[in-house]
């Protein structure tokens, strides 16, 4: 199969390219993960409120020394038992939707493809997806450990290295450029695996099957082309982030700024701030619903934001995945060659 070049413009621009061709359901998918995120967000609520009030409960408690023993264990349980079913229902809950959008993301990156009505799927694509980042938590486990044992060995001969020497100050600088290195190759070496093994997860669902050092093979002559699309797009984040994250902070602290402006007028006036008073004003300026509205818009977008940033990040992988695949367009290149004793002449031979 002959591979298109990896062209960089589309491999930064390749969500935005997939998003004209489907702008409805790109929109709807991100409705429905903004969605399932609130409900999510209810219901972590609804687990660990009450854990929090216990929380408070057992520090006045202890304040005032009015508990026996027995039943500060009783609050401190009470306090625990939400953060377990937290920790039992509320995060197997959140990875599981997470392999489902995640899913749902790659198959509009590289096929174009929104499932219809609700675009979640929980079948095939998903469970192969949680095979592909197990895989991934098995290579950061196994280097973790591998850069602790050649920072290590980098440690112990620096060492011995510089053990012994005349100049102090000598050694200590060989033997700081010596780790220094030693970190500078493994940092390299982690952003090569890091990037060799990106397209794994489309290739996963372009292919239909479990794929993960297929990665390998599908970035070879293209390690270059990456890097630099994945360092012009995680510039182009870090920017428009740091943008939009400024005007929601600023949109929060102009609805907070009455509140704001009547602590410092206290202040001023060398008045002691009641915290019963300045919680009463806090509870009381969260309750207006002009600063409700504010905050769900705020974090509303900000979460719109992160998600549209995690389909781009990922959409270096899926161009490359279909690059690989497909000669780069969605459209399949593998056309059979012809042989020279074929009764319609052999097939053209590319220059």
């Amino acid at each position: 199969m002959a591979r298109q070049d990896f062209d960089i413009g589309k491999g930064i621009f390749w969500f935005f390219i997939r998003f004209g061709e489907k702008p409805g359901g790109a929109i709807w998918l991100i409705t429905v993960q903004a969605l399932c995120a609130m409900a999510l967000l209810a219901l972590s609520v609804m687990v660990m409120g009450p854990a929090y009030l216990n929380l408070f409960q057992l520090i006045e408690a202890d304040a005032a020394r009015n508990l026996s023993d027995a039943e500060e264990l009783q609050l401190v349980f009470d306090f625990l038992l939400p953060l377990l079913s937290y920790g039992f229902m509320i995060i197997p809950i959140g990875l599981l939707f997470a392999v489902m959008f995640q899913a749902a993301w790659l198959r509009f990156l590289t096929k174009g493809e929104i499932k219809p009505v609700i675009p979640l799927r929980l079948g095939a694509d998903e469970i192969r997806l949680i095979g592909v980042n197990l895989l991934y938590i098995v290579i950061v486990i196994a280097g973790y450990f591998g850069v602790a044992a050649v920072l290590g060995v980098f440690g112990v001969g620096a060492a011995f290295v510089f053990h012994g020497g005349g100049d102090s100050a000598a050694m200590g600088i060989g033997a700081g450029l010596l780790i220094t290195l030693a970190v500078l190759g493994v940092l390299a070496g982690l952003i090569m695996l890091a990037i060799r093994l990106a397209s794994a997860p489309a290739l996963t669902i372009l292919d239909g099957r479990l794929r993960f050092f297929e990665s390998w093979e599908a970035t070879n002559g293209v390690f270059w082309h990456m890097l630099l699309a994945y360092v012009v797009v995680w510039a182009l984040l870090a920017i428009g982030g740091s943008i939009l994250s400024g005007i929601v902070q600023l949109a929060v602290l102009a609805a907070f700024l009455p509140t704001i402006i009547e602590f410092v007028e206290i202040a001023e006036q060398g008045q002691h701030v009641d915290p019963d008073v300045a919680l009463a004003t806090v509870q009381a300026w969260i309750s207006e619903p002009l600063t409700v509205v504010s905050l769900l818009i705020g974090f509303g977008v900000l979460y719109v934001v992160q998600v549209l940033f995690e389909a781009v990040w990922h959409s270096v992988g899926a161009y490359n995945a279909v690059r690989a695949r497909s000669g780069g367009e969605g459209e399949a290149s593998d056309v059979p060659t012809l042989a020279a004793d074929h009764p319609m002449g052999a097939s053209p031979s590319e220059g």
